[in-house]
């Protein structure tokens, strides 16, 4: 029989307060998963998000932090598993920065650094002090890097951005090979163009929608949801033989022409 119940697991979504986080915790926390809510300004959305969870019965520690500091990290994993008494068992990587981009021959240190130090070294500073603690405790788990479709094509003045997408893909390789021993199982996810909370009131969407729908294969954007179905499958029963693989949801935007036009 198939199953993706998480009952007695403890989950992490790091950048939960909203959009795909927030899916993403309310999902693990419908299949029984008791939840780590990490941000670093969204504070009042994940309190409102925990209020949720908690009336679906499960426990929740919310933890505040720079995931592009090391020592932040430390000290939420640590925080984590003094809260639960034990370390974290699932872990999804899904803070990320987007914004701050321009042609490579005028991008400032700071915006590739910034970009590369949140998207790449925070996925990796936090999969090492979660995975340390687990294979300290000699307890199996499961990873789930947040990437993106700009991980696998290049994107005009995104040259930062896809940088930082790509070495996740990377990343996530190296770690299913380090971390098969210890049954730790680690895979990502390469989004598309979903719309969350950040869209609304933007004067830009309509002219971006009207560029990206005709180039994806079902014709929508997608929803966080969309996402969250996804890793729920990795991180559940269901993935217990799936590790170092990349799964691209994104509506089939990346396979090509769309083959046909709305009539």
């Amino acid at each position: 029989m198939i199953s993706m119940d998480l009952t007695n697991q403890v989950a992490m979504v790091t950048g939960a307060g909203g959009g795909i986080g927030r899916a993403l915790s309310l999902d693990l926390a419908g299949l029984g998963a008791d939840m780590v809510l990490t941000c670093r300004t969204s504070r009042t959305q994940c309190e409102e998000l925990a209020r949720e969870i908690e009336g679906m019965g499960r426990r929740v520690c919310i933890l505040q932090g720079d995931i592009s500091s090391s020592q932040d990290c430390a000290r939420m994993a640590e925080e984590a598993q003094a809260f639960y008494g034990g370390p974290v068992g699932i872990l999804v990587n899904n803070a990320g920065y987007f914004y701050d981009v321009s042609p490579l021959i005028r991008m400032s240190d700071e915006q590739i650094n910034h970009t590369i130090d949140v998207n790449l070294k925070g996925t990796m500073y936090m999969s090492r002090e979660i995975c340390r603690r687990l294979t300290d405790a000699g307890l199996p788990g499961r990873v789930v890097n947040i990437t993106s479709g700009a991980a696998h094509s290049g994107r005009v003045d995104f040259s930062n951005y896809c940088a930082s997408k790509a070495g996740i893909l990377g990343l996530t390789r190296a770690m299913a090979l380090e971390l098969a021993p210890a049954h730790i199982n680690v895979n990502s996810v390469s989004v598309g163009y979903v719309e969350v909370g950040r869209w609304e009131g933007d004067a830009g969407k309509d002219a971006v929608r009207a560029n990206i729908i005709p180039r994806i294969l079902l014709r929508r954007p997608g929803s966080p949801r969309d996402i969250s179905r996804m890793v729920c499958f990795l991180v559940s029963g269901c993935g217990d033989w799936i590790t170092g693989s990349d799964f691209i949801i994104d509506g089939g935007e990346s396979c090509g022409r769309v083959p046909y036009e709305d009539g």
